[in-house]
């Protein structure tokens, strides 16, 4: 078989031709116009069986992110598998403003808190190489994965990890507290995309029924691990930002901002530490 004939027999497993051109271009490891150009070279029958087995996987929905376990986020890469939540663009919005927040320190400790792929704080770490950054998160499977991406993106000197239920093991104070807790409430995630509900952890998804548990029980206890004038930061389910300013008001958190994602919804609310 040629690769003319592989992409005309292949095509039609695949509604959205980017996603079969994206594949071959992880498999061959080479680039789009590789494929128009050696039409009529032979394909090797283990790439021809690796496209196949893709294919199957999409047609039941599995995220391409975890089938080539590898992401995408803020210019750098991450590896992912079905243990955490695959990194959105719209969470760049939230990166943006730990860092905007981070740069009012000299040398700013940072947590991030439910961590998942620690796509959040080592995004963070890169970016501010003075900065110090813990990653928690109460999963095995996602410590060690952002133990991975911590060596993947070179951040080892800046960046370490804690297994912690929320706060039960973190020690010491910061200057930036950022989270993007699970935040769906029952009602919504019975009725969400099989290709999120079927493959994404429940446990970094759900949050009870109404969806605000975490920023509850976050807000609660994060005030006593901020330093005075630190910053906490969340992101939000797309209808909840005005409900978490209202718990980080009640906390006596000020100062409390929202910010809108990508595509225009409320979605980051970030609060400062009152004086205590």
């Amino acid at each position: 078989m040629v690769i003319s004939q592989l992409i005309s027999s292949y095509s039609g497993f695949f509604t959205d031709k980017k996603e079969m051109y994206y594949l071959l271009e992880e498999i061959f490891n080479k680039d789009i116009s590789y494929f128009y150009a050696h039409q009529d070279e032979l394909v090797d029958e283990s790439k021809s069986k690796l496209l196949l087995e893709y294919a199957k996987r999409r047609i039941k929905k599995e995220p391409i992110e975890y089938i080539l376990k590898k992401a995408n986020f803020y210019g750098n890469e991450f590896y992912v598998d079905s243990n955490v939540l695959i990194p959105r663009n719209d969470t760049e919005v939230l990166v943006e403003k730990a860092i905007t927040a981070g740069k009012s320190f000299e040398n700013p400790k940072v947590l991030d808190l439910a961590c998942g792929s620690g796509c959040i704080g080592i995004s963070i770490a890169k970016t501010l190489k003075h900065c110090n950054v813990v990653l928690s998160d109460i999963c095995d499977e996602c410590i060690e994965i952002a133990k991975k991406n911590i060596l993947i993106n070179d951040v080892k000197s800046n960046c370490y990890t804690i297994k912690s239920d929320l706060f039960s093991k973190i020690e010491g104070k910061f200057d930036v507290i950022v989270s993007n807790p699970p935040y769906i409430p029952m009602h919504e995630y019975i009725s969400l995309d099989k290709q999120v509900s079927d493959y994404e952890p429940k446990l970094a998804l759900l949050a009870g029924d109404e969806g605000t548990e975490f920023y509850e029980s976050i807000s609660l206890t994060a005030k006593y691990y901020l330093n005075n004038k630190g910053y906490i930061l969340f992101e939000t389910g797309y209808n909840q930002a005005f409900k978490v300013a209202k718990i980080l008001k009640k906390q006596g958190y000020s100062e409390i901002q929202i910010f809108k994602d990508m595509q225009g919804i409320d979605r980051i609310v970030i609060a400062k530490q009152s004086m205590m």
